[in-house]
């Protein structure tokens, strides 16, 4: 009992201090440009890579297997040290959109493509699923689709079932008031979602979803059992809608996004449920692969690669003494 107490005191203690400092940085914005927080990013990052000799040695590891056509061990550390700022600059996209929105917006390197099929299957009444693994400006990405005309509703953890609800909670309102469905917001998780967001497809609706998150599913991701989530296959067959992928990529130029477009992919339903969710869910990862391999320094899922490893072991294991 005492130690439950103590973990929720400390849980507490760090929302409090991520809410600090998003109020922070949201206030210093008002006074120093955007290259000062990147570059401040940049050199935590850094930091992060040198102090945490486990974590460096684990992503550098992972790096070499997923990354094959990265043969230069130089180039190689340098994405690992960038990658370590991925979550950072994730957290400024939405700080950086709110104090600087005018100009974003104006950056902001549209897919002409992209628009056209959302054009064609929301006037269809079919609706669309994006998928948009984490990479990039994930976090932004529906608001600066909705402010091109296009609604897309994100799917996200609820903020009450993480140990920093608060900060979650302001970096959501914050995110809605950049732009969002004004209908549909956001879909929480839990235990309707798929239904829900399959409903909202089925209405003509466009949902962002992703599958790079800890869940009950095992496949092979980047060559190894990886337990993910799979519930943009479910929706899939529920709804049978065209999936769009494609993730927003932050280029060098400060404020600057682009849309990077994959081809939409065709998928067949079988109509057996379990056989037609694992096809799905294993174009959905292969194409997954290939977005994280143009943007490695930009994904944030190399931080969570190892849990859902580890989970994927105890998931396997659990069905063999079954």
């Amino acid at each position: 009992m005492a130690a439950s107490k103590r973990i929720a005191t400390i849980f507490r203690m760090v929302d409090a201090t991520f809410l600090g400092l998003l109020n922070l940085v949201r206030f210093l914005t008002r006074f120093l440009p955007p290259q000062t927080f990147l570059a401040a990013a940049d050199y935590i990052g850094y930091a992060m890579y040198y102090i945490r000799p486990g974590a460096r040695k684990y992503i550098l590891e992972t790096m070499r297997e997923s990354l094959p056509d990265v043969g230069d061990e130089r180039e190689l550390v340098h994405i690992a040290k960038k990658a370590f700022s991925a979550p950072i600059k994730s957290m400024l996209d939405i700080i950086l959109m709110e104090r600087h929105l005018g100009t974003v917006m104006d950056r902001f390197i549209v897919n002409e493509e992209a628009i056209a099929l959302y054009d064609r299957e929301t006037a269809a009444g079919r609706g669309a699923i994006a998928l948009s693994p984490h990479i990039g400006g994930v976090g932004i990405s529906f608001s600066l689709a909705c402010r091109v005309g296009r609604n897309l509703t994100p799917v996200a953890i609820d903020p009450q079932n993480t140990p920093i609800p608060r900060y979650l909670r302001a970096m959501a309102e914050i995110s809605q008031k950049l732009g969002c469905d004004p209908d549909v917001p956001v879909f929480w998780t839990g235990k309707d979602t798929v239904a829900k967001i399959s409903e909202h497809i089925r209405r003509g609706k466009c949902a962002c979803i992703t599958f790079d998150l800890a869940g009950g599913t095992v496949a092979d991701f980047f060559g190894r059992p990886t337990a993910i989530a799979s519930g943009i296959a479910h929706i899939a067959c529920d709804t049978g809608a065209v999936i769009v992928p494609g993730y927003i990529k932050r280029n060098e130029r400060p404020l600057e996004y682009q849309y990077v477009a994959y081809p939409e992919f065709s998928y067949t339903l079988t109509g057996n449920r379990e056989a037609d969710v694992e096809s799905v869910l294993n174009q959905v990862i292969e194409i997954g692969e290939t977005l994280v391999r143009q943007a490695p320094e930009q994904w944030i899922g190399w931080f969570g690669l190892r849990g859902w490893r580890r989970r994927a072991e105890k998931i396997l294991q659990d069905e063999m003494k079954a």
